[in-house]
């Protein structure tokens, strides 16, 4: 399995899968690609759910409902990218320790989001968002930015994926 994603065979031109999916062939790190989008409309929705609050209409509790599916959509490349860039690092290193912490501030991130989808969806028709959706929906964006944090530490600090030679 190793030599299948980090030698042989070549998927394009001259990188392996592995090049393939860090972005070497587009000469730019892939996972940043990824993140904007459940990061950022996660927030939207709450901002959504907010509005949904102060005036009922069944709009914005829609739009906040698709805002976090896309999101989680989005969810997956994002994670497949990072778990990449996540598993070569050194055991022990304070690189690892800070993508273990954007990792794990992720996950619940991205489980937080999906369980106020899940709250929504019991309640499509409402033209205010339920209050367990958005407590929930809140406590998944304090943990993105959370995540957020320790992921540009990881770039801004520690020069993860920052390189000349993508």
């Amino acid at each position: 399995m190793r030599r299948l994603w980090s030698e042989s065979p070549i998927v394009i031109g001259r990188w392996t899968l592995r090049d393939a999916v860090q972005g070497k062939p587009l000469r730019h790190p892939s996972h940043p690609l990824f993140v904007h989008f459940p990061a950022a409309l996660p927030i939207a929705a709450f901002v959504f759910d907010i509005a949904s609050r102060v005036h009922a209409d069944l709009t914005l509790p829609r739009a906040a409902l698709y805002n976090l599916a896309f999101a989680l959509g989005m969810a997956l490349p994002a994670a497949i990218t990072g778990l990449v860039d996540y598993l070569p690092m050194v055991p022990g290193s304070r690189k690892r320790r800070l993508g273990t912490y954007h990792l794990l501030s992720q996950v619940a991130a991205v489980s937080l989001f999906a369980v106020s989808l899940a709250l929504r969806a019991l309640e499509y028709d409402a033209g205010r968002t339920p209050p367990a959706a958005m407590v929930v929906l809140g406590l998944g964006c304090l943990a993105v930015i959370v995540g957020n944090y320790f992921g540009g530490t990881l770039v801004y600090r520690q020069g993860m994926r920052v390189s000349v030679d993508l």
